[in-house]
């Protein structure tokens, strides 16, 4: 059946209140947080054998609140509270996922008054946060290099380094288990009464008239639903287009590339490190064993990806050197050492202002979660809130204090300091 068809609406197999297309960590949220707090007969589908294994499974699981936009800030934050408290949230006796709280450290080149303006941010809304001079990063961490002079990539041995003299530091950021939280959301998902549907995807969108009233699956079945709702991560693009949806915003599947490398006992316990001069950030992994690096946010690393399910799983070696020689950069006394290994995931970047795009989209009965720009396990907990309550009314613990059309389709571009790291 050609993309973009209908399918006549009679001769369905069961109905649901609302559907929702794609079970990551953004699609397991939003089933969840409506479930939560609803009577709403929800279905989660998803065309993978089981949770985390598109996007989210090769996220990098970071959750910090430095944002531009103060909702967002606050959107964060709630996001991390839930992380934070996973049990509480879940619902859950025990969960596959915690938090480990490992401090961020923003390395930018920033003027005393831009510093300012960003604590003031991020205190004022509930974030724990302060600055951290030169002297205090040297005492904490002294393998760490303080440079903020962003290098040059074609020409790296003309690079000199200019140490910065402060620093934003987030107390509380840290990491969750991408994989384990998603297989927690799924079984709260269970508890709550979704029917998760895993290896099933959606063929066509079922149209009544101009109006999304439902969806067909790959194996046959047909769901009628009066919402429909696109948390399809980088495939989303596809659903819409059978409902000629979504044409304000351009949303990008984009390779994302991921190198881990072996990390001892007596290598430092580094913060969360976002790097300006590289435009990359770095984390040690929850077992302490080995450190997980962005590669440097440049085009030749970031590959636009036409079919998310045809794209390269393992990092360029070209990008493998680049971002071991950035992190060297970061870290010069630490010897390179041990077996270096990687792996690559899907961002769908907005490429007007790096947010998402959230709530009804212009096609009656399809609902929009796209275009989270590498920020979709961060803000993920607090985007099932939104959604859930525009369509219930209902509020819960752990939401964020957000305006519910904060992402809407028909929003004016929002700030951004721009990339992945905004």
């Amino acid at each position: 059946m050609a993309r973009g068809t209908s399918v006549h609406s009679r001769g369905f197999k069961s109905t649901a209140d609302v559907v929702v297309i794609g079970a990551g960590i953004i699609g397991a949220s939003v089933a969840y947080q409506i479930a939560r707090r609803s009577s709403l007969k929800v279905i989660l589908v998803d065309k993978a054998d089981g949770p985390a294994m598109g996007s989210t499974g090769a996220s990098v699981a970071i959750s910090r609140c430095r944002y531009t936009v103060p909702e967002v800030v606050r959107l964060a934050q709630s996001s991390q509270l839930a992380y934070r408290s996973w049990q509480d949230f879940t619902q859950l006796g025990a969960t596959n996922s915690d938090y480990l709280e490992l401090g961020a450290l923003w390395v930018f080149d920033k003027t005393s008054k831009e510093l300012a303006d960003d604590l003031d941010r991020l205190t004022e809304n509930g974030v724990a946060a302060e600055i951290l001079y030169a002297a205090d990063v040297a005492e904490h961490w002294p393998e760490l290099n303080k440079c903020v002079q962003p290098i040059d990539f074609l020409r790296p041995h003309d690079h000199e380094c200019r140490s910065g003299e402060s620093f934003l530091y987030e107390n509380t950021a840290g990491i969750a288990d991408p994989a384990g939280a998603n297989s927690d959301l799924i079984d709260s998902c269970r508890r709550h009464g979704v029917q998760v549907t895993f290896g099933q995807g959606v063929s066509e969108l079922v149209m009544d008239g101009e109006r999304v009233s439902g969806v067909l699956l790959e194996g046959g079945d047909r769901i009628h639903s009066g919402i429909v709702i696109n948390a399809a991560g980088p495939w989303c693009n596809w659903i819409n287009d059978f409902a000629g949806a979504q044409q304000k915003w351009t949303l990008t599947p984009t390779r994302i590339q991921l190198i881990l490398r072996e990390w001892s006992e007596s290598d430092p316990r580094l913060p969360i490190t976002f790097d300006g001069s590289t435009d990359s950030c770095y984390r040690l992994e929850r077992s302490g064993q080995q450190i997980l690096l962005v590669s440097p946010e440049i085009s030749q690393f970031m590959e636009t990806i036409d079919n998310p399910d045809d794209f390269r799983g393992t990092p360029d070696q070209q990008c493998v050197e680049t971002t071991l020689a950035a992190f060297m950069h970061r870290v010069p006394g630490v010897k390179h050492s041990g077996r270096t290994t990687g792996l690559c995931g899907l961002y769908t970047i907005n490429e007007e202002d790096n947010h998402p795009v959230v709530g009804p989209s212009e096609v009656e009965g399809l609902w929009l979660a796209n275009g989270f720009s590498g920020h979709g396990f961060k803000l993920a907990p607090g985007i099932g809130a939104i959604i859930a309550r525009l369509l219930t009314g209902e509020s819960a613990s752990f939401d964020p204090d957000v305006d519910e059309n904060l992402f809407a389709i028909d929003r004016a571009p929002l700030a951004t300091t721009g990339g992945v790291l905004a």
